[in-house]
């Protein structure tokens, strides 16, 4: 793999609007070329080079895992927060009292994940204060407030899909959706976003 094409799939991956562009036919290889070399992905006096290494580059079949969105269902939740903590043992075990006081059957959410170095709380904005009182001589790194959680759930066969997850985050990019966080429990995906994304959000999902 040569040089000029390394950095062309670096690119890539920060702008994938650039691939789909291409793809759907919207650009053709010499503008595009000519494009990278203003984006220093190349030289100016490498721009056949580059239109020969765009000739030769396998780009992603965007509607690769389409099917899967056929019977997908949808559900938004609004007024969630995420406390972001320092990773402590002893706060894991603080948390197990917040999971046996959340009641699940009327709706509550209560979400921990333990990172290699933090703890993530994901709980309802109304719940706050009972999370706080069992945590609060620890460390809160960060705090994200008014988060929508996203909750798609799909058929069971989008488990042995592949570019289902790729296809989802490139469609919100494109759309300058910024995503806070996900979380999988396949065949579910769970995206959180600030709540001014998710009615744009939830238009571009539908749309897949």
């Amino acid at each position: 793999m040569s040089q000029i094409e390394q950095d062309f799939r670096q690119f890539l991956s920060k702008r994938p609007e650039i691939e789909m562009s291409y793809k759907s036919g919207l650009i053709n290889r010499r503008s595009l070329a000519r494009y990278l070399v203003q984006q220093g992905v190349g030289k100016n006096n490498q721009l056949e080079a580059i239109i020969a290494m765009l000739r030769r580059f396998q780009f992603k079949d965007i509607k690769e895992s389409k099917d899967v969105f056929k019977n997908l269902k949808i559900n938004i939740k609004d007024k969630i927060i995420i406390l972001d903590f320092e990773k402590e043992k002893e706060l894991v075990k603080k948390l197990q009292t917040l999971i046996t006081s959340t009641n699940y059957d009327k709706g509550d959410t209560l979400k921990i994940v333990v990172g290699s170095s933090s703890v993530k709380v994901f709980i309802d904005k109304e719940n706050e204060d009972k999370a706080n009182e069992l945590v609060k001589n620890f460390k809160l790194k960060h705090k994200h407030d008014k988060i929508s959680e996203i909750s798609l759930m799909f058929p069971e066969e989008s488990i042995r899909e592949k570019g289902v997850l790729s296809t989802i985050t490139r469609e919100l990019t494109v759309n300058d959706i910024v995503i806070t966080e996900l979380l999988t429990a396949s065949p579910e995906l769970l995206i959180y976003l600030k709540e001014e994304y998710v009615l744009k959000a939830y238009e571009v999902l539908k749309r897949l």
